[in-house]
């Protein structure tokens, strides 16, 4: 099945095997792929003592808009401008959610 606007991954980047391979996103906790102008349904995870602080990759099939926070608003600054076709990751804190908005 194609992508059709925005997926979401959430997780933590690296991995607990500090000495091993340092993937860019380790563990994943959730994915999701929201309406335009939706906010995810989940929320960014706790940080972890073990894996660090959360991390949301964005990959989309058109340019989109892509705001972060408590309650996201895409067509409002601060927002982010995820390239198509591109994978993108960004720092979140805990409770953080995501909403987007065609370019």
């Amino acid at each position: 099945m194609a992508l059709n606007g925005l997926h979401v991954t959430a997780g933590y980047a690296g991995s607990y095997r500090r000495d091993k391979s340092q993937p860019i996103l380790g563990k994943i906790i959730w994915s999701e792929a929201p309406a335009s102008g939706a906010a995810t349904t989940n929320v960014a995870p706790a940080i972890s003592d073990v894996f660090g602080q959360p991390v949301f990759r964005f990959r989309s099939s058109a340019d989109v808009y892509v705001s972060i926070g408590p309650t996201p608003n895409a067509a409002a600054s601060p927002r982010i401008l995820v390239p198509a076709g591109t994978d993108y990751d960004v720092f979140a804190e805990p409770g953080d959610k995501v909403a987007w908005s065609a370019a």
